[in-house]
């Protein structure tokens, strides 16, 4: 599955493909990398997700991993593992709130199509 959002000037790309059981998930903006992944596990017997997030020196993508493993793996019941990369050259404080915001809105989005 493939969806995007634009929010100023960058579009943001959110790409999901099955893998076995389990869910890889990419969140990319404006120049395509891997800032922060991270994994979520879903634990059927007490209902409770766990995360484990790694972040690339020097970048601020880890809070959005955080929250796209949790959401996803969750909603799913399943192992999800969650990568984002955006830049946006001279962005503003203004920016980054307002991708933040849009990040969080296509991952809920996107976990309401697929449910």
């Amino acid at each position: 599955m493939k969806a995007s959002k634009t929010v100023g000037r960058i579009t943001l790309v959110l790409e999901s493909q099955d893998v076995g059981s389990d869910l890889f998930v990419t969140l990319t903006g404006g120049q395509a990398h891997i800032g922060a992944a991270a994994l979520g596990t879903y634990d059927s017997v007490s209902h409770h997700t766990t995360v484990s997030v790694l972040c690339a020196p020097g970048h601020k993508e880890e809070q959005i991993a955080l929250f796209g493993a949790r959401s996803f793996s969750k909603a799913l019941q399943k192992t999800v593992l969650f990568s984002v990369g955006i830049h946006l050259d001279q962005i503003t404080s203004e920016e980054i709130q307002s991708i933040e915001q849009a990040c969080h809105d296509l991952i809920l989005e996107n976990i309401a199509f697929i449910k």
